[in-house]
């Protein structure tokens, strides 16, 4: 190829690499990697006996969760078992921990204790709820994790319905 035919066909071999970028390009949420998991998710979350693996699907619940992409975490959830504003949204980060897998941790205020609590509603204490969550990627558009839910009464000790449980996650389109 001469230096004339080269300078009249770079240009069009650009604009033609960049014109099929698009089409090349990974769907919402893929990245660099360690970045599939930003952006919103609907999530149902079901508790389980962290012994013996079993899952308390009368009491599972849904959640929105976003992962923001310097590595924040903001969550809230419909559990009917907190009273109304007794539960604050969730704040947190997420970490990338390898191929296809992340781990997550926020914090909730539980502002009151529970009044009279009803079935299926359980008794919250005031204090915090710690959730520490390892996540694993399925696909580019939901997840599946495990995790461990921490209750602290306001003078930081361990308190019931302290436990364990899964979820199950789609992204927000």
């Amino acid at each position: 190829m001469t230096r004339h035919s080269l300078t009249i066909h770079a240009p069009l071999v650009l604009v033609l690499a960049l014109a099929g970028a698009p089409a090349l390009a990974d769907p919402v949420g893929d990245g660099p990697p360690g970045t599939r998991i930003v952006g919103p998710w609907r999530v149902t979350i079901t508790p389980v006996d962290c012994t013996t693996g079993e899952a308390f699907t009368a009491f599972a619940f849904k959640s929105q969760l976003t992962f923001g992409a310097g590595g924040t975490l903001a969550e809230t959830n419909a559990s009917r078992g907190f009273q109304p504003d007794q539960r604050s949204p969730g704040h947190g980060y997420w970490e990338y921990t390898g191929r296809e897998t992340y781990r997550a941790y926020f914090e909730a205020f539980i502002r009151f204790d529970s009044v009279d609590p009803l079935p299926p509603a359980r008794p919250y204490q005031r204090g915090v709820q710690s959730v520490d969550q390892s996540i694993e990627m399925r696909g580019s558009n939901g997840w599946v994790s495990d995790a461990l839910v921490i209750f602290r009464d306001a003078a930081g000790e361990i308190v019931p319905p302290s436990g364990c449980a899964t979820a199950a996650a789609e992204r927000m389109r």
